[in-house]
């Protein structure tokens, strides 16, 4: 083989070695974000998250202002339909719980007059949502599984598990590569 066949050769071994090691690459989560109903207590927060197997030590950063602040209103089954046809209507997520659906509305349509008009002609109440931040381990890198952060699997059993919970409405997963 030639001098150019050889580094041919070797680039293309290496370019295969590197395909193969991001593959193997797994998705690690450093934390969870959580939306909680109004008014639910860092108490509440602290034991809600108590009865999950969250594998690792973790902080809680409760009512963070790391995500934006969302409102929701809880509507009857029966009466979203109504709701979607209202010209004014706008919502951001859906949620459904139990027999009636939780709607997200982003900051932005909070002051919005017609939306508030809206809500007040088919009384409905406006109310914000406790956001909170849980941050596996201290939150210092690099990340090592198990210490300060979890995979990405496990991440989202606990999400699952935890969105089944009345009080929480949302569960949002911070995700690093790595």
């Amino acid at each position: 083989m030639n001098k150019i066949s050889k580094v041919v050769v070797v680039f293309i071994a290496l370019l295969t070695f590197l395909a193969l090691m991001m593959q193997s690459q797994e998705v690690k989560t450093p934390g969870l974000l959580i939306q909680f109903e109004n008014e639910t207590s860092e108490a509440e927060v602290k034991a809600i998250l108590e009865n999950y197997d969250i594998p690792v030590n973790y902080t809680i950063d409760y009512n963070s202002n790391i995500g934006r602040g969302m409102y929701y209103i809880e509507v009857d089954e029966d009466k979203i339909y109504e709701l979607r046809k209202d010209e004014n209507w706008t919502s951001v997520v859906e949620i459904k719980k139990g027999n009636y659906n939780i709607i997200m509305l982003s900051e932005e349509f909070v002051p919005d007059e017609n939306v508030l008009a809206m809500l007040e002609k088919n009384n409905l109440q406006l109310k914000k949502a406790v956001v909170c931040y849980i941050q596996f381990g201290d939150g210092s890198a690099p990340w090592v599984v198990g210490e300060n952060c979890i995979l990405e699997r496990d991440a989202i059993r606990i999400k699952n598990e935890l969105e089944t919970n009345e009080k929480v409405l949302i569960v949002g997963l911070d995700d690093i590569v790595g």
